[in-house]
């Protein structure tokens, strides 16, 4: 179920808080009305002479009084209301970043991060002012205008009180013309802002190759433009906010014009005495302030109404992995038999099958190497075998249960996969090889890493695995990253392994270590090595060469060498470029034996 408000339900769920908070409001609205009342009494002894220095004394002292006490109510009633607003802010933020733990990866691959980080910040901050200013300032002004015009009425009658209000309506219809437009520029702002930090996120991420390029200049430019677009719709908001209140404060002046003439008139026809008018103007300007307020408030209600949208849009979009209703709570472990039948699989926005009528079995604790071609589909069946992406039901299978009918936390739990993009997070070391809900012993992230042959490439770090890694683990170099992941995959000790080509970064002889050290930890468990190298995979009890998202070839090493096809095409052309590698490392060194020779 998708929800339809982000504010209404905080409102209800926290009525009592928001109605104590306006009866702290109320009482120093209340309190204020005392002002224009003492100013009025003041005026009327001070006009017939009556007023003694004790009498002015004690007018002093009320109004002082007066004033802290709406101070102090209106400071505590503000405090109230606003740490109100800060609990909405924090659980939408927590709510909106739980939600999209929840989404699929297919909804990360159409987001721009920048988009991503408006949402959580900028637009969640209008949702955090419209409660904490709108909601403040409507509950003010409504309880202000309605006993100011009680009070007007008292004191000077209705006849007045009306003609000088006749001018405020004009702000309804002024608001409701400034309406859609200031909504729609509220959420053109929002978008430029959003492409602004997209544009800055990528050029940070990016920067190696901006400077490798000599792209500075262009990637300036197209800052440039976003930053100048920015500012224009920012710009255009800020002209109609303006124009919006230039002309609330002009209907306003213009009540008081219309007080002053009439009233002033009533005062030398001794329609009303000099006090009372005091006091009417004094009510009158108690009224401009909320009546302004509601005017920008407008404003405030229509961003935040822009932000709301923005936000449901997500909150609305459901996860497309997600535990299936097939799913069996009793399945907690996995042995690692996995079998596909007739799989054929598109990705939403392809115009292709990706995968095409692939059939495999890979019993449990044997090992399954797949080699093809870029964009042959190798990558994309492991993804489907740890339902990064939902498979078609009664096409994979794992110890014989429909893939669906595994829960995912279990499916997951029980695969240890080595991306491709080999990404670890801005932590330590030591945080990236034990990135697991369970806890790891030191014990177990140095074995880890021993295992993945990167142990000796971390004790020479100065704070060895408690070494701060930068953004995206950029301070290790990609063959470094690459071994971390495995040692962070391995460390699971999981039922099946996956490595998604995640030797490809590495030398032929770390290659050949590290297979080595994972030999042991393949050893009876169900392991699938995508790779390039022939290196890698040759041991493997099975190989499926992909081409165009088909099986077109499977079979041991040596089976697939005698049939002359795809594989061993590669295992050749592969030999011939080590031999190549290996006869210039010779004339390398003979020519460096040389120059030695000829210095002596």
């Amino acid at each position: 179920m998708g929800r339809n408000h982000i504010f209404w339900p905080h409102i209800k769920a926290n009525a009592w808080s928001y109605g104590l908070g306006f009866a702290l409001l109320s009482i120093s609205s209340v309190m204020q009305l005392f002002i224009p009342w003492l100013l009025g009494q003041f005026t009327d002894r001070l006009q017939i002479g009556k007023l003694t220095y004790e009498e002015a004394v004690r007018f002093g002292i009320w109004m002082i009084a007066v004033g802290f006490g709406i101070a102090f109510f209106r400071s505590v009633s503000r405090m109230y209301l606003f740490r109100l607003s800060r609990q909405l802010e924090m659980r939408v933020r927590g709510d909106l970043f739980a939600h999209w733990e929840k989404l699929s990866a297919q909804y990360f691959n159409n987001q721009r991060i920048g988009d991503l980080m408006s949402h959580a910040i900028s637009d969640v901050g209008v949702i955090r002012e419209v409660t904490m200013q709108g909601y403040f300032t409507v509950m003010e002004a409504v309880f202000l205008i309605t006993v100011s015009v009680a009070a007007m009425v008292q004191t000077v009658g209705l006849w007045l009180t009306v003609v000088t209000m006749l001018p405020l309506p004009l702000l309804s219809l002024l608001a409701y013309k400034f309406n859609r437009k200031i909504m729609e520029q509220s959420a053109n702002m929002q978008e430029a802002i959003s492409d602004l930090t997209s544009r800055v996120q990528e050029f940070t991420a990016g920067i190696r190759v901006v400077k490798a390029f000599i792209q500075e200049q262009a990637e300036r430019k197209l800052f440039t433009e976003d930053n100048r677009r920015a500012v224009e719709m920012n710009r255009r908001f800020v002209r109609s906010n303006s124009l919006f209140g230039a002309l609330s404060t002009g209907i306003v002046g213009f009540s008081f014009l219309v007080s002053v003439i009439v009233g002033g008139i009533m005062v030398l026809k001794q329609g009303i005495t000099l006090g009372e008018f005091v006091a009417f103007n004094t009510y009158l300007s108690l009224l401009m302030g909320p009546i302004e307020g509601l005017g920008k408030v407008v404003n405030l209600l229509q961003r935040g109404k822009a932000s709301e949208q923005r936000l449901m849009e997500i909150f609305n979009t459901e996860p497309d992995v997600v535990d299936d209703i097939m799913a069996k709570d009793d399945i907690q472990d996995i042995a690692g038999d996995i079998e596909i039948r007739n799989l054929t699989f598109s990705y939403p926005e392809a115009g292709r099958p990706t995968l095409r009528d692939v059939s495999l079995k890979v019993p449990k604790g044997t090992s399954l190497a797949i080699v093809g071609r870029v964009g042959s589909g190798k990558s994309t069946l492991v993804h489907l075998l740890v339902r990064l992406y939902n498979p078609p039901k009664g096409t994979v299978f794992v110890d014989g249960h429909d893939i669906h009918e595994i829960p995912l936390r279990t499916l997951r739990g029980q695969i240890g996969i080595v991306p491709q993009d080999q990404f670890l997070f801005s932590s330590t070391i030591r945080d990236n090889i034990g990135f697991d809900p369970k806890p790891y012993s030191d014990d177990q992230v140095v074995e880890a890493a021993k295992v993945a042959q990167v142990y000796d490439n971390i004790v020479e770090f100065p704070h060895q695995f408690d070494t701060a890694l930068g953004e995206r683990g950029i301070s290790l170099s990609g063959g470094q990253r690459q071994r971390v992941s495995i040692a962070r995959a391995i460390i699971k000790k999981p039922s099946v392994l996956i490595f998604d080509d995640s030797l490809s970064a590495v030398d032929t002889i770390t290659e050949d270590l590290i297979l080595e050290g994972l030999e042991s930890v393949m050893n009876k468990r169900t392991t699938i090595i995508i790779g390039h190298r022939i290196s890698s995979v040759q041991n493997a009890d099975q190989i499926i060469v992909m081409d165009e998202g088909r099986i077109v070839e499977r079979g041991t090493h040596e089976q697939l060498l005698g049939k002359n096809g795809i594989y061993a095409d590669m295992y050749h052309k592969q030999l011939l470029d080590r031999e190549a590698e290996r006869e210039d490392g010779m004339a390398q060194t003979q020519a460096r034996l040389l120059q030695g020779g000829a210095g002596a």
